[in-house]
């Protein structure tokens, strides 16, 4: 029997909806969606109607061809990665960045981490089902209220595992060339890397906080499709590892959804976690209502801070100011004046030691002054940071460098 969803929000008393269960057994998850809203009002982060990206777009954007992508250029069948395959076994002696050395030839640290990244790894890797089917006309949930179905979604995220759920319009740019996607609406998951881990990159330590940030986010889009399908309607999650197949250009969704903005290391930046964090979407047909991007100053602070470029072993992020200048065309879409990562520095930094790291694993994620705790201290610093004047920025940034001791800790 068919059933129509009616508003319910945390406004509307439990008697007044069928669904007054549902809704207070989510009420831990519509607290925390309140106080993530209140804590973007308190900093000031304002909504806007169109991305602050706008300001990097100089011409016609074309969609991206997913095998010109740098990680896709390692394979040995694609033409587009012939010369950086040259170059990383001239550099590194290995002919790909995932070839893994024998565990004997680890120090006993690194067998320890190299074995905490497996284990975290494993079930992005092997962990790829078929969703459930998609339940029947006769048994669809008539959504009559989208403001509420997404407000729903968000909470269901937040109950699978997610830290933050944001809708956006799918914008058929950043989907890959040749990839087929009919659904209206992405819906983005983001998870935090453990900072405890993170902070030791490059090691194998850092990238095990990659490896199950992957896992957890492939888990968590994997029940939203499903959760959705049960509902009637079309979804899917989508992948997009550089290593995998990936169907969608996350870090555009992700600023359409309003989950940060666009910073100098090339990834979204949000005024919860800063760069810390990775992101996975599901695409769907169920009727929700989009949220909207945000602005609070992330290019000026960007350009008073250079910690990450500063502080990248591999040199592959830029200072400065956004350049027209594309380090690589064959790995970078023309028509953005931008902050270029120079991506074949970056993966030919991961092979030259595979004994002591399979990848960076985020040394440009773990020095940038945003990835702090949510406390009033931090919090203070992070409204300093959105309002203060562009010397006041620069003192924070040099406050957070001599805090924790900064230092280049690898020759490029």
């Amino acid at each position: 029997m068919t059933e129509n969803a009616t508003v319910c929000s945390h406004q509307t008393s439990m008697g007044d909806t069928p669904l007054h269960r549902l809704e207070k057994a989510l009420g831990p998850y519509e607290k925390k969606l309140q106080k993530q809203e209140a804590f973007r009002r308190r900093l000031g982060v304002k909504e806007v109607d169109q991305p602050t990206y706008l300001r990097y777009i100089t011409g016609d954007i074309e969609r991206f061809e997913k095998e010109r992508m740098a990680f896709l250029c390692m394979r040995p069948d694609n033409p587009h990665g012939k010369e950086l395959r040259r170059k990383f076994k001239a550099r590194t002696g290995h002919d790909h960045y995932l070839t893994p050395l024998p565990y004997e030839e680890l120090d006993i640290e690194d067998r320890f981490g190299r074995s905490l990244a497996d284990a975290a790894y494993r079930a992005c890797c092997e962990y790829d089902p078929e969703p459930f089917p998609v339940t029947p006309e006769a048994g669809r949930v008539e959504v009559s209220n989208s403001a509420w179905m997404s407000r729903l979604i968000k909470k269901m995220g937040l109950l699978f595992g997610a830290e933050m759920v944001r809708i956006a319009k799918l914008d058929q740019r950043w989907i890959y060339k040749d990839v087929d996607i009919g659904h209206k609406y992405a819906i983005v998951a983001v998870v935090q890397h453990k900072p405890s881990l993170i902070d030791l990159a490059p090691s194998y330590f850092s990238w095990s906080s990659s490896a199950d940030v992957y896992s957890r986010l492939k888990l968590i889009t994997t029940q939203l499709t499903d959760f959705i399908r049960g509902l009637g309607y079309d979804a899917m999650y989508r992948e997009t590892r550089g290593g995998g197949e990936p169907e969608l250009n996350m870090v555009p969704i992700a600023l359409d959804a309003g989950v940060g903005e666009f910073c100098r290391t090339g990834r979204v930046l949000s005024p919860e976690y800063g760069n810390n964090m990775r992101l996975k979407a599901v695409t769907t047909d169920l009727p929700l209502l989009p949220d909207k991007p945000i602005d609070f100053g992330t290019h000026d602070f960007c350009m008073a801070c250079e910690s990450c470029a500063k502080y990248c072993p591999s040199g592959a992020v830029p200072k400065g100011e956004p350049s027209d200048d594309i380090p690589n065309p064959v790995h970078n879409n023309p028509g953005f004046r931008k902050w270029w990562i120079n991506a074949e520095k970056c993966i030919i930094f991961w092979g030259m030691n595979k004994r002591k790291w399979p990848s960076c694993g985020g040394r440009c994620i773990a020095v940038c002054p945003w990835n702090k705790p949510m406390n009033r201290f931090h919090n203070t610093v992070r409204w300093l940071a959105v309002h203060a004047p562009h010397f006041i920025k620069k003192l924070l940034v040099w406050g957070d460098e001599f805090a924790y001791k900064r230092e280049k800790q690898i020759n490029r």
